[in-house]
């Protein structure tokens, strides 16, 4: 075997070993530790029922923020994740997403995560909302390692979040032709 071969079986063995890197968290803050992170709406109350959506994403190595990679673990197979509603009554404020697979993150390894949230009455998405909020935490090791695999890890670096209400565009563009207005009528 020359040396090209040897190379191009040592990368085929690291690249086929990172396809299967797989770590897991838990996108839940049903936990005893975590139900003081609750994400509240702008008034301060905890979000609850269908019109709040919570969702979840993975720092990449590029730097950005996305799905890429992510699964939500089901006992009939691994399905995309997709957004979790806040839960309602005593669970006000909280979510349970389930144990979520990151495919291209090692077990063990860190992961920065972001959980995002917004009032569907403000917007279909997060992109469209205008009442939404976010919070930005690492896991220190994610869940998986060994054999048997590890149980998922907990988010306990989560501390919960606020929404805030963010003006639309359009309500800016008033504001700015008013004080036009405003300035050409003062110089006459």
């Amino acid at each position: 075997m020359n040396k090209t071969q040897l190379f191009a079986c040592v990368a085929g063995v690291l690249v086929g070993a990172s396809a299967f890197a797989q770590g897991t968290f838990a996108f839940s803050t049903t936990a005893k530790a975590l139900q003081g992170a609750k994400i509240l709406d702008p008034k301060g109350v905890a979000i609850t029922g269908a019109n709040f959506l919570i969702d979840v994403l993975v720092k990449q190595a590029d730097g950005t923020f996305s799905q890429a990679g992510l699964l939500k673990v089901t006992t009939g197979g691994n399905i995309p994740v997709t957004p979790v509603n806040a839960l309602a009554g005593a669970g006000a404020g909280l979510f349970s997403g389930g144990a979520i697979l990151v495919g291209n993150i090692a077990p063990g390894a860190a992961a920065t995560v972001k959980v995002i949230s917004w009032d569907t009455t403000t917007g279909a998405s997060y992109d469209a909302a205008t009442t939404k909020g976010f919070q930005t935490f690492d896991i220190a090791a994610l869940g998986g390692v060994g054999t048997p695999a590890s149980l998922p890890v907990a988010m306990s670096n989560f501390t919960g979040f606020s929404l805030v209400t963010v003006p639309e565009p359009t309500t800016y563009a008033l504001a700015a032709l008013g004080l036009g207005g405003l300035l050409l009528f003062r110089r006459k």
